[in-house]
């Protein structure tokens, strides 16, 4: 049995703003348990390879909000392409939602808003993480600086990477739906 589409084009628009809900407050418990974890090492583990059980939590809360963006745009692409795509016969633009279609038009603000995967809040915690390496810099030997750091670049990395690849997933996924939507008028 198939969903009448406005019943999925709601559904779908309820499961982006959840999503879009969560994120914000995935990241301000993420962080908040990363600075108590982070506190905890400070005062209570003297020892500099601690400061990788804080960095664990900043990666795991960064890889619980990253698939719920993507995600979210992904399904806004959709919604774009299957529903909301101007300039077609059977999809006259006056009978058809836009929030999608106009959210792409619309250009940002600089400094207006926060970055949708809180990458600088990380990046900034990332570096904060060091203390424990840093502070224990006297006792730790180069090679523990060293494979401590290793962790920590690897994740700055990372940031920078899915960032990357946020500012580029709406255009190429646009052009992947709009090739989709071609193929399946094909079949018809």
């Amino acid at each position: 049995m198939e969903r009448p589409a406005a019943t999925e084009y709601r559904a779908l628009r309820d499961t982006i703003a959840s999503r879009g809900s969560l994120r914000p407050v995935l990241a301000l418990v993420g962080v908040g348990l990363w600075a108590v974890i982070l506190t905890a090492v400070l005062v209570w583990i003297p020892y500099p390879v601690a400061a990788v059980i804080p960095l664990l939590v900043l990666v795991a809360t960064f890889e619980v909000i990253r698939p719920l963006h993507f995600g979210a745009e992904r399904i806004g692409r959709y919604l774009q392409v299957f529903y909301e795509e101007d300039g077609l016969p059977e999809r006259p633009l006056s009978n058809t939602p836009s929030w999608e279609r106009v959210a792409m038009r619309w250009s940002a603000v600089p400094g207006a808003g926060g970055h949708p995967l809180f990458v600088p809040v990380f990046f900034l915690a990332t570096l904060a993480n060091t203390l424990p390496v840093l502070l224990a810099q006297p006792t730790a030997t180069p090679i523990e600086m060293t494979a401590l750091g290793v962790p920590h670049a690897a994740f700055m990395i990372w940031l920078l990477h899915a960032d990357r690849a946020m500012r580029a997933q709406r255009a190429a996924e646009l052009e992947q739906f709009r090739a989709l939507w071609l193929g399946e008028r094909g079949r018809q």
